[in-house]
């Protein structure tokens, strides 16, 4: 890719202060894994539900409830669901300085996929490790996309596809290719964490906060809990 394109990333830091607090940490599990894959446009996707689909930051496809569920449930039992739930990122719909002129940048986040693969719920794909087949499973993400932005594919100039093995190589943090930082099951939340004592972005070490993915407004990357902390400290 030309120097120019601007992909984006985030890092988290986990603080533990003492036994106690390694103790907690291996008592948070991972939820689902994720893939992230990015590509390089001509232009943005030409929705069907709306040209005005063009302007958002974001755009979720998950037709339904049960939709969502059956993927759940698929991913939970080492499946690669049939039809994955997507998140499709258009940063150029907003910063078009963030690719070369008249060009754009796209990122999926398919959501909620096993990390250990034990089969595909279409039957199209062998059971394997991410690295042998994550180029054919970007390919059923694309399919996707292609129904509902027909035109897509012709305007792909460059991608790059990272499995929940790749995102966990990059980012220890990022355990089981869980881009939310553990899960959101009852037993994992609310005064169920694992961390609990560590509330109000304190990690256990004076005068040290902790802000990120992992922290209340979570899960995922925000400038809420950053702005939370910063007015806590202002009073």
């Amino acid at each position: 890719m030309p120097a120019r394109w601007n992909w984006t990333s985030a890092r988290w830091i986990i603080i533990v202060a003492g036994p106690a607090d390694s103790a907690r940490a291996r008592d948070l599990r991972p939820g689902p894994a994720t893939m992230m894959i990015h590509l390089a446009l001509d232009a943005l996707p030409a929705w069907s539900a709306g040209e005005e689909l063009r302007s958002f930051a974001y755009v979720h496809l998950a037709p339904s409830l049960a939709q969502m569920s059956q993927t759940y449930t698929q991913a939970l039992a080492g499946l690669l669901p049939d039809e994955p739930a997507l998140v499709v990122g258009q940063p150029t719909a907003l910063d078009p300085s963030r690719a070369p002129a008249g060009k754009h940048v796209l990122w999926v986040q398919v959501r909620v996929l096993p990390y250990e693969v034990r089969g595909d719920a279409a039957g199209q794909i062998p059971a394997a490790p991410w690295d042998a087949i994550k180029e054919a499973y970007a390919q059923r993400v694309l399919d996707l996309l292609e129904r509902h932005a027909p035109g897509l594919r012709g305007s792909v100039l460059g991608q790059c596809v990272f499995s929940p093995v790749d995102l966990e190589r990059s980012n220890p943090n990022l355990v089981g290719g869980d881009s939310l930082s553990g899960s959101h099951h009852l037993d994992q939340y609310f005064l169920f964490r694992p961390g609990f004592g560590r509330s109000r972005w304190r990690t256990g070490v004076a005068g040290l906060y902790h802000v990120g993915a992992s922290t209340w407004p979570g899960a995922g990357t925000g400038a809420a809990s950053g702005y939370l902390l910063a007015r806590d400290l202002a009073r």
